[in-house]
């Protein structure tokens, strides 16, 4: 079985992954694997399960860069 890492924000500033995983997300939800992969050590993840919700917060990251 494959288990990708999902689409992520990083927030460098506060430490912070927030993964995007769709409510059809079949695979075992994993976090501290997937930050690990991420090569992010003392890093917090959290979940999203809106895309559109997501693509803002993505969006609005990236802009203030």
């Amino acid at each position: 079985m494959e288990n990708k890492t999902p689409p992520s924000i990083i927030l460098h500033k506060s430490k912070e992954v927030i993964f995007y995983i769709s409510n059809n997300y079949r695979h075992p939800i994993n976090i501290n694997l997937w930050i690990d992969e991420l090569n992010l050590d003392n890093y917090q993840g959290m979940i999203i399960r809106s895309k559109c919700i997501f693509n803002r917060l993505k969006k609005d990251i990236y802009l203030e860069e």
